[in-house]
């Protein structure tokens, strides 16, 4: 299912400073290669294409780190214009403010970028309503994956 994010008017904008900081920032290109091989051995093969396509396009790729170690990462644009995600956090650091901080990053750069709205292709809604108003587009199980190989 498919869920919308109005961008220009929800309570995440505000509550973003407020969430226990990370370093969140945009990898530079010597980290590209390490940083899409941690996303494979931690995720899969997709979520490194999608990466790798968010990176090359406009870098609207993120990653969350502390003491020199990957926690997560998360991009928009990945997929199709307007889209966020995917949205991955390393398993022994879940359920501690990484992936909200990822979220809230990426959206606010969305945002940035000129979005109004952010398309969230997702089977986790019960995870980003505790963060997000969400709208549910109809008819959209199927999303942009539907013939994928």
């Amino acid at each position: 299912m498919d869920y919308l994010v109005k961008l220009y008017q929800n309570p995440f904008i505000e509550s973003a400073a407020l969430i226990k900081a990370v370093t969140i920032r945009k990898p530079i290109g010597p980290e590209k290669h390490m940083l899409l091989d941690w996303i494979e051995t931690h995720f899969n093969e997709k979520w490194r294409s999608e990466a790798d396509t968010a990176y090359s396009h406009n870098n609207s790729l993120f990653i969350a780190i502390e003491n020199n170690e990957i926690l997560g990462f998360s991009c928009f644009d990945g997929t199709a214009k307007g889209f966020f995600g995917p949205l991955g956090v390393k398993e022994n650091v879940r359920a501690k403010g990484v992936g909200r901080q990822l979220l809230h990053k990426t959206l606010i750069a969305m945002k940035d970028y000129g979005y109004g709205y952010a398309v969230i292709p997702t089977m986790s809604e019960d995870y980003y309503r505790k963060y997000l108003d969400l709208i549910e587009i109809n008819d959209s199980e199927k999303s942009v994956y539907h013939d994928m190989i």
